[in-house]
């Protein structure tokens, strides 16, 4: 019967599964220290409201009026963290968000970046929320990313191709997802 125990184990036992990541990305649950974590779980929670937030603010605008991302402000007014700043923010290294758009004028598509760097918290790296806007038809499709740097204070980067970033020293953050946890637990 022992026997038979220690083969069900042995076959059915917990693995561990490593998740496969190029070297330009890095993994959200292995590699992220606390603040970095917590500033990464507020981005990924809120990157899917914040095309709603710019559909919200342009939504009465003037015929000929440019549209726009929300900026700093707009987080403030909508309590939406990381941004926010508020006690989580202190205890996270309170970053220092700005909004890039480096849009032609009259131009509606490419990429959007808001930049949080130089937290006070030793270790601390730098984040960078990539959106990419475009037009496809009737229909908008944002394709949105967030990005890590080791480095407490980098500088906005021209723009938001991948490519470019990798070069720069920036990582993509690969999410750990309960996919990911099912298949440790019970194997593939």
């Amino acid at each position: 019967m022992l026997a038979g125990l220690a083969l069900y184990i042995k076959e059915r036992g917990q693995t561990e599964v490593v998740e496969q990541i190029y070297d330009w990305q890095v993994s959200a649950f292995n590699a992220l220290a606390d603040p970095d974590l917590a500033i990464y779980n507020s981005l990924y929670s809120v990157m899917d409201e914040i095309p709603y937030i710019y559909d919200d603010i342009n939504y009465f605008n003037e015929p000929g009026q440019k549209f726009h991302w929300p900026n700093l402000q707009d987080f403030q007014d909508y309590l939406l963290p990381p941004f926010l700043k508020d006690t989580s923010w202190e205890r996270n290294g309170s970053l220092q968000w700005t909004l890039y758009e480096p849009l032609p004028e009259g131009e509606m598509q490419g990429s959007t970046m808001y930049l949080g760097t130089a937290g006070l918290l030793l270790g601390q790296g730098s984040f960078l929320l990539v959106i990419g806007h475009v037009h496809a038809g009737f229909t908008n499709t944002n394709a949105i990313v967030i990005w890590w740097n080791e480095k407490g204070l980098v500088d906005m980067p021209e723009s938001g191709f991948r490519d470019s970033l990798i070069l720069r020293g920036w990582r993509e953050v690969v999410p750990y997802t309960g996919d990911q946890e099912v298949r440790k637990i019970y194997g593939e």
